[in-house]
């Protein structure tokens, strides 16, 4: 009987994931598993719920099939290697990472596995489109998102998306699944309080899609945001779903689109230029001047900076975990360009507060706003006034987060 472990990563879904299928084709034993490996610095309660709540549906599911999620806690090199000692495993499936510590994770299990004769074997799953169908190498994708787009869209086709499996294969070796942690246990420090507007899981992410064009005034007031955001980062919604999903809507279709297009962008350059988008310089050899101002900095988080369409935005962001994309993009301009802060304090701030944090979008976003990135179309000045007036005319979304 041939055994595999089956690692649940940022891919918490059953539908389009080529792991999982992949695993189910040519095993007779698939072991699913979760490790929670959290830094409590570095994640807000918004996103930690959500991503407890998400594993909690996997489990669900793959219970209706017939299989089980192991549920551990530790470092996911040293859990995964272990697991694949005890069940006699030959293969660990997993989707591939692309940024620093999920590599150096997957990279250590990988030379683990060697030394006993095992194999990792990687899937993909986080983007749109496939690296070997693109016109050009990851090493030459253009800078410029516009030029990106137009040697992309429209003319490289999105592969269909895969199907969810009917059955999953049990678990014969004895094991023991473990309960899913408290997010206490992880955050005991932490404001628990807030609007938590987004339920994690596969299954709450399928509906929020089935109703993409239903308006949340609480979330969506003013934005032209993608409110589906947060399921696409944990990996509950396959971007190939949704994109051929959003054929079907009324309304939005073509900017859901347009959105999932930047985001393989954002993700391009990040393979592309590596540990420099963590960089304060960059992809360019200047640091880019700024001020230290604490008091400054400690106003722009809480959101007493003074100007309202500022302010209610970080209220937002820090009552729910979530501001649309302009909105993250005028409050970076905002720090960037008229506090001259350091950008790396907004770029990390953001990835300790947004239940929707990917590496790739959120750093590679920040350094282009700050002109050290691939892009200088984004190194502009966002007039926040201009903004104000053009999403929240009449003051609807400032009353509401200022209040």
């Amino acid at each position: 009987m041939s055994s595999s472990i089956l690692w649940f990563r940022q891919d918490l879904r059953l539908h389009d994931n080529e792991a999982l299928t992949e695993s189910v084709r040519n095993a007779d034993e698939v072991v699913p598993v979760y490790v929670f490996n959290v830094k409590a610095d570095r994640i807000s309660a918004f996103r930690l719920r959500f991503l407890i709540e998400s594993v909690a549906d996997l489990r669900h599911q793959l219970r209706a099939l017939g299989s089980d999620l192991l549920i551990r806690i530790g470092k996911p090199e040293e859990v995964i290697y272990q697991l694949a000692v005890e069940t006699k495993s030959q293969w660990v499936y997993c989707n591939r990472e692309r940024t620093r510590e999920e590599v150096e994770e997957q990279d250590s299990l990988e030379r683990k596995l060697w030394t006993t004769g095992r194999e990792l074997r990687y899937s993909r799953g986080k983007m749109l489109y496939y690296t070997s169908d693109l016109p050009f190498p990851v090493t030459h994708c253009p800078d410029s998102f516009i030029t990106f787009r137009k040697e992309v869209d429209a003319i490289v086709p999105v592969r269909a998306p895969l199907d969810s499996p009917l059955a999953m294969p049990g678990i014969k070796t004895p094991y023991e699944p473990s309960d899913i942690p408290d997010i206490k246990l992880f955050l005991q420090d932490h404001d628990m309080t807030g609007d938590y507007l987004f339920a994690g899981g596969e299954t709450e992410g399928l509906r929020a899609l089935l109703n993409h064009d239903q308006r949340d005034p609480a979330i969506i007031s003013m934005e032209e945001g993608l409110k589906i955001s947060p399921w696409i980062s944990m990996g509950c919604l396959s971007p190939k779903k949704v994109y051929y999903d959003s054929f079907t809507m009324e309304d939005g279709g073509e900017f859901v689109r347009q959105h999932l297009l930047y985001r393989d962008y954002l993700r391009l350059m990040g393979k592309k230029y590596g540990d420099l988008i963590f960089a304060r310089t960059g992809i360019k050899t200047r640091i880019p001047a700024y001020e230290i101002n604490p008091e400054a900095f400690d106003n722009w988080k809480a959101g007493n900076t003074g100007i309202p369409i500022i302010d209610a935005a970080m209220h937002q962001l820090n009552r729910t975990g979530w501001i649309s994309e302009v909105l993250r993009k005028t409050v970076a301009n905002y720090l960037i360009k008229v506090l001259k802060l350091d950008w790396t304090l907004g770029a990390a701030y953001f990835e300790a507060t947004l239940i929707d944090y990917d590496p790739c979008s959120n750093w590679v976003s920040w350094l282009n706003l700050a002109g050290v990135g691939p892009d200088s179309r984004e190194d502009r000045i966002i007039h926040y006034d201009v903004v104000g007036k053009k999403l929240d005319p009449d003051g609807v979304y400032v009353r509401m987060w200022n209040s």
